[in-house]
């Protein structure tokens, strides 16, 4: 991969950004992030030029491969903590969400921002579904409700309450989207069913159907949940200073699964839902984490100063990323050919 690079960068509470040569251990760069306000959540876009950082209140671009420090562009418009950030494929879009109570749909290379969501409760996280024809965006809140928005319209088209008034810190769309799934702060997690129904007329109805829920971390907050690309895992990272790996079903006899070495009939909980390890080496919260574009690897960050590299088949650190002289809680991974 010499033309093509891996970028892997980290963040933290001592206001740097941090780019590693993954194989080595070693940081090639480091970037001061100069404002007060603290970084919450990072984004590369898929043709690994740009940078995204999200903080209070405005998100940062910037260009992986420049020498100049400062951000290519700044997006103003949030009114307070910028909680997550995500582009869209063709990153030609950046969606983001925040404390204000709102969700911003950016243009990147006009550098403005196209539609405001009004959400009415903090926005915690939020995922793009990955079919762009869709046009749709889930979105969990501290009031306890996950949303499907259309983007385009500004409109919510349908909601559920996992828990009334339990806050939702984290949410994400499977890569087929068939799945949604959400994690609490009681450290419970919900899987649910995205049903697309379009007419001939164009109308369609959208409905998020419960299929499974399971404690993933019990009696802790779940920071943040992702699918692995190949849709084999969910990642889980937690309070209780762990990250887990969950295969979830999407219906019987996952080829996929199979390759990856997992019984899935044996040992499953609700909705075939099955724990396939405990990822143990953080002594802090483990607050964010970004799978490998081939699914076989998963890089942790902890509030412990650390990153580590895990190699998903089995379960072992293969490399640790130390260097920032406090907590790390944002981690973002591009290591795609082509």
């Amino acid at each position: 991969m010499e033309d093509i690079p891996v970028i892997l960068v980290t963040a933290g509470y001592d206001h740097t950004i941090r780019m590693w040569d993954a194989l080595k251990s070693t940081c090639t760069r480091t970037i001061p992030y100069t404002t007060e306000s603290q970084i919450n959540r990072m984004a590369l876009s898929s043709d690994k030029h740009y940078l995204a950082v999200a903080g209070n209140p405005s998100v940062s671009l910037y260009d992986v491969f420049g020498s100049s420090d400062l951000p290519v562009l700044k997006l103003d418009g949030h009114t307070g903590n910028v909680t997550a950030v995500e582009f869209t494929q063709d990153y030609k879009f950046l969606a983001t969400g925040s404390e204000d109570r709102t969700i911003r749909w950016w243009d990147v290379y006009a550098g403005g921002c196209k539609y405001i969501l009004e959400n009415g409760s903090l926005v915690t996280d939020i995922a793009i579904h990955p079919d762009s024809r869709q046009e749709l965006v889930v979105s969990s809140d501290k009031d306890g409700l996950v949303r499907v928005w259309s983007w385009r319209r500004k409109e919510v088209l349908c909601q559920v309450a996992p828990q009334p008034d339990v806050a939702v810190w984290s949410v994400a769309v499977s890569p087929s989207g068939r799945l949604v799934v959400a994690g609490d702060n009681t450290g419970r997690v919900y899987v649910y069913r995205l049903i697309i129904d379009a007419t001939p007329q164009g109308d369609r109805s959208v409905e998020l159907e419960h299929y499974a829920s399971f404690d993933a971390h019990e009696d802790s907050r779940i920071t943040r949940t992702l699918f692995s690309p190949d849709g084999v895992f969910l990642a889980t990272c937690s309070s209780d200073h762990t990250a887990r790996l969950w295969h979830i079903p999407e219906g019987p006899g996952s080829a996929a699964a199979a390759a990856a070495g997992i019984d899935t009939t044996d040992d499953t909980g609700p909705g075939g839902v099955r724990l396939v390890r405990t990822l143990e080496y953080h002594h802090r919260w483990v607050w964010d984490a970004a799978f490998s574009s081939n699914s076989g690897y998963l890089v942790t960050v902890s509030t412990d100063t650390r990153a580590a590299l895990w190699e998903v088949s089995t379960g072992e650190v293969i490399r640790e990323f130390k260097g920032h002289q406090k907590g790390v809680v944002c981690v973002a991974l591009n290591d795609a050919i082509g």
